[in-house]
């Protein structure tokens, strides 16, 4: 039974609304209807669309279903511009009626849907939100929080630091990048490191279901220093344990607030339109800027492509090219390089080498496409995601590094099998084929 303190919304005030109260229980069983034509729905969007339900109910006079008309309707709409609504949001109350009329359609209740085709106003054209610019960034990035890590508490402490980097270069909503746990860090041989985006934990919660994918980490993250950021949690914990969820569950709600504020009020980024989702933006701009494939985009993004051809097949799009993608990617007019407490490695990808062994851990593998006019030997070793390239002849070290036990290993197997892997690349710069090599034992 309905109870007015289930609620509590902003009255409509119209001189034909009657101080009768009515029954609501057809209202009621339209809204139960329309929850059981879907399971999936977001709590805050099931809780919007009650309370918007009793908003129209009241202002109709709880009028059966059967007998509302398009009249009815308008009368809703004009009532809510009176009340001070804007535009967009009128647009949007209307809508969640429509839509709740197609579901008592559906299930009988009502035979056509009067809030179909109703018009509104013009909505506005003004773009809600736009990617940073390069001055932007080099103001976020250069900001105490970067340049003398003075990581605020309403930011999430190391939140503050590792959320709009993460956001810059991976495109993720501020949602998901907060609530990912410290196991959704994942690392794959012979490509490195992604982002496991998944609603798969218990308070893990996505837009759709075009959401759940993969995310390579971006060069520049790694040069930061964020898979060492990682290292230090335990599996099952939130990656960025000092976010506290708001009242209503979200993760990223205290930071998004503090984020806004530091955006308007520390660095002077005043144009409403520039937001967290702002770094979403400058992603998707960069992406295209790079030349990368809007499908694969789309696939790091989460978006959902209209191309009925891509519904086919795995719903996870393969790695691969998503990491091809990344090694491309890039924000032109933005240096980093003041965060960087690694060397920037632009690493191969699969297709640009070939496992010539493996041991404990380690991967040594040739490159494919060794150019005729390179004479120096070398050798790729990589170790959950670091990576070295080693001087065959002389065993020194081109760039990168291992950790300390590896790199032994890894000098130990070149010692015993420097013949081999000398013949093994002159050949295979010939031919790009290359034969295996005796793991250590």
């Amino acid at each position: 039974m309905w109870c007015e303190t289930d609620v509590t919304v902003r009255p409509i005030v119209s001189s034909v609304v009657s101080t009768k109260i009515l029954s609501l229980t057809p209202y009621e069983e339209l809204f139960a209807l329309w929850q059981k034509s879907s399971m999936q729905r977001r709590e805050t969007t099931v809780d919007a669309y009650w309370k918007n339900l009793k908003q129209f109910a009241q202002l109709v006079r709880y009028k059966p279903l059967l007998e509302l008309t398009r009249k009815d309707i308008v009368m809703y709409r004009d009532a809510l511009l009176e009340q001070g609504y804007s535009v967009t949001t009128t647009i949007n109350k209307v809508s969640i009626i429509r839509r709740l009329f197609e579901a008592a359609i559906d299930y009988e209740l009502m035979d056509d849907n009067p809030a179909q085709n109703i018009k509104t106003l013009n909505k506005p054209t003004i773009k809600q939100r736009v990617a940073f610019d390069a001055q932007d960034l080099h103001r976020i990035f250069n900001s105490p929080v970067y340049s003398e890590k003075l990581l605020p508490r309403g930011g999430g402490y190391e939140a503050a630091y590792w959320l709009p980097l993460l956001a810059l270069y991976t495109g993720a909503r501020v949602e998901e990048l907060a609530q990912l746990l410290v196991r959704d860090v994942r690392f794959v041989n012979g490509l490195g490191h992604y982002l496991n985006i998944t609603d798969e934990a218990a308070h893990a919660k996505l837009k759709n279901p075009s959401s759940r994918r993969r995310i390579p980490v971006h060069p520049v993250l790694l040069a930061c220093g964020f898979i060492d950021y990682v290292a230090k949690g335990e599996p099952d914990r939130l990656l960025f344990p000092h976010l506290k969820p708001n009242p209503r569950g979200k993760l990223a709600g205290y930071f998004s607030t503090w984020f806004s504020l530091w955006l308007r009020n520390t660095l002077k980024i005043t144009d409403p339109r520039k937001v967290f989702h702002s770094f979403r933006h400058t992603f998707k701009d960069c992406c295209r800027q790079m030349g990368i494939e809007e499908a694969v985009h789309d696939a790091l993004t989460g978006h959902t492509n209209s191309s009925a051809g891509r519904k086919y097949g795995n719903e996870q799009y393969p790695l691969q090219p998503l990491f091809e993608a990344m090694m491309h990617f890039d924000v032109a007019g933005i240096d980093l390089s003041h965060l960087f407490v690694k060397p920037l490695i632009k690493r191969r990808v699969a297709t640009d080498q070939q496992i010539v062994s493996a041991f404990y851990g380690l991967v040594a593998a040739f490159s494919t496409n060794i150019p005729q006019h390179v004479e120096t030997p070398t050798l790729l070793l990589q170790y959950q995601g670091h990576e070295l390239m080693m001087n065959i002849e002389t065993s020194e070290t081109v760039y990168g590094q291992l950790p300390t036990n590896k790199q032994l290993l890894a000098n130990a197997w070149v010692e015993i099998h420097r013949e081999e892997l000398l013949a093994n690349w002159h050949m295979g710069r010939d031919t790009g084929d290359y034969f295996k090599i005796e793991p250590l034992r």
